[in-house]
């Protein structure tokens, strides 16, 4: 146990944080995550952790150094040795006689963190300031534990419904973090941290679908609960705070993995496996350029978009060309009825210019690079090759059948698209807030009178900011949808 330093006092407001989500098994892809960012030197002022982050940050916080990750696969592989998440039939029999709420005990898992932590041992010990988080029964609600001893507070934190009984700590009874908070964000957010770095487990989440039977009900609604919930926490965050979602890896293992493995050895190897993966994904993301990122992000929205475009109506409406007559207008700049190769390129400068985009850089390039392939489909589809002047009339025609045709809309119009949300994005979180959406609309030319009303509609899933995800949504339902009460139909103002 490294003894409490004087680096980071225990009132003064932190500058870098860490928060470590829950995942069970899954941990050993943050104790890759951890390696890459010490190893870059990024040290926290605060840790905080929930469920199994909570164990290992407790583990961190007590030597935050590179070190440190022999210490954390030295719990891992004691902690599978033991079968801490093991359910012997001695006490599976016990606890179905004496009608207790669980499975197995905590027994084992409270004497490898006695072994690795210590028994005495108090959170104000710890070298950096920490937290973790459990669920009170009583209170309905999450309780943060900051002070008082470790273990205890961690055996509440992870203290899996159903594999385990509730654990009493004074008069109240603790489950596991993981059911109030996921990713315990806002806790980092609300002592001041403005530098976050979130290691967060389970990024490869199967996609839901209905239940079939009425026993996978339960489950199906915990999951869209949880997952909403961890939208919200990810997103909301005042300016000024970096996030850095730092990606574990997972896609890097296939077949996807559950770590239900028959001998020690599997286990131990699946672990080896999730550390090298946390490792080698989270030193790609610290060693990326922004322009890698803006890539990312750009790639990411494409693939949202083609799973989700391929229900465009087969034809243009009315409403929708109404739309599109009125995203003409956006780039007629003099009214003249007619839109020029110059006034696209015009309207790319513009959108660089909106958010500080060198026009060589990456992603100012990416942006003319994508209008000037748009402008290239239009003329095509006008039947007019290299043309220089599009009318209203063709303009709208060839837009339309290039929106309404799948393989147009991904090939032409989603790349612009996606590329001026990647440039509107200036902190690269993914997200843009109410200021970045009206410098976007500004660019573009649109009146943003009511911006802040249009944000709330756009905000579908009410987390207070606008996930590139909801705004590619957007941009879909204006250039396909023929619902008049699509949100995204308010983008770019009311249709002629």
């Amino acid at each position: 146990m490294a003894e409490a330093t004087a680096s980071t006092p225990r009132n003064s407001v932190p500058h870098t944080a860490f928060v470590l989500g829950g995942g069970g098994m899954l941990g050993g892809y943050q104790v890759g995550m951890l390696r890459a960012l010490l190893e870059h030197h990024i040290t926290p002022d605060l840790i905080i952790g929930t469920s199994v982050g909570s164990i290992q940050g407790a583990i961190l916080a007590a030597d935050p150094t590179p070190a440190v990750v022999r210490a954390l696969t030295s719990f891992w592989q004691d902690a599978l040795t033991h079968k801490v998440m093991g359910v012997p039939v001695r006490a599976l029999l016990a606890n179905l006689v004496r009608l207790r709420p669980a499975l197995a005990t905590q027994d084992a898992l409270r004497e490898v963190l006695i072994r690795h932590i210590g028994a005495h041992t108090r959170i104000e010990d710890l070298a950096v300031p920490f937290q973790c988080v459990a669920a009170s029964i009583e209170r309905s609600t999450a309780r943060y534990f900051d002070y008082g001893p470790v273990v205890p507070a961690l055996l509440a934190s992870s203290c899996i419904p159903g594999l385990w009984r509730p654990l009493r700590i004074s008069a109240e009874h603790y489950i596991d973090g993981g059911v109030v908070e996921t990713v315990p964000l806002t806790r980092a957010v609300s002592f001041g941290a403005s530098e976050i770095y979130v290691l967060r487990l389970r990024q490869r989440e199967l996609a839901l679908t209905p239940p079939r039977l009425p026993w996978q009900l339960g489950q199906t609604v915990f999951e869209v609960s949880r997952r909403h919930r961890l939208g919200q926490v990810i997103n909301m965050r005042p300016a000024g705070v970096t996030v850095h979602l730092l990606p574990t890896g997972e896609d890097l293992l296939e077949p996807p993995d559950t770590g239900l493995h028959t001998t020690l050895a599997q286990q131990l190897e699946v672990f080896d496996r999730r550390v090298r993966a946390g490792y080698e994904s989270t030193v790609a993301y610290l060693e990326a350029t922004e322009e890698r990122k803006t890539a990312t992000i750009r790639s990411r929205t494409l693939t949202r978009r083609s799973r989700r475009v391929r229900d465009a109506s087969p034809s243009a409406s009315p409403l929708v060309r109404a739309k599109l007559t009125r995203f003409f207008d956006l780039f007629d700049l003099d009214g003249d009825q007619r839109v020029t190769d110059r006034e696209y390129a015009r309207a790319a400068d513009r959108i660089c210019a909106a958010f500080g985009v060198a026009p060589e850089s990456g992603t100012g390039a990416r942006v003319h690079g994508a209008f000037t392939d748009f402008w290239a489909g239009l003329c095509r589809e006008a039947g007019v090759a290299d043309c220089v002047e599009l009318d209203r009339d063709r303009y709208v025609a060839a837009l339309a059948r290039l929106t309404t045709d799948t393989a147009g809309y991904e090939r032409n119009v989603l790349p612009a698209i996606a590329a001026i949300l990647a440039a509107a994005d200036q902190d690269r979180d993914a997200v843009l807030n109410v200021d970045e959406l009206r410098a976007l609309l500004t660019a573009l030319r649109v009146d943003t009178a009511d911006i802040h009303a249009v944000s709330l509609r756009l905000d579908t899933n009410n987390d207070g900011v606008l996930s590139l995800d909801e705004l590619d949504e957007a941009f879909c339902d204006y250039f396909t949808s023929d619902e008049p009460g699509a949100p995204g139909n308010l983008l770019f103002g009311a249709a002629h």
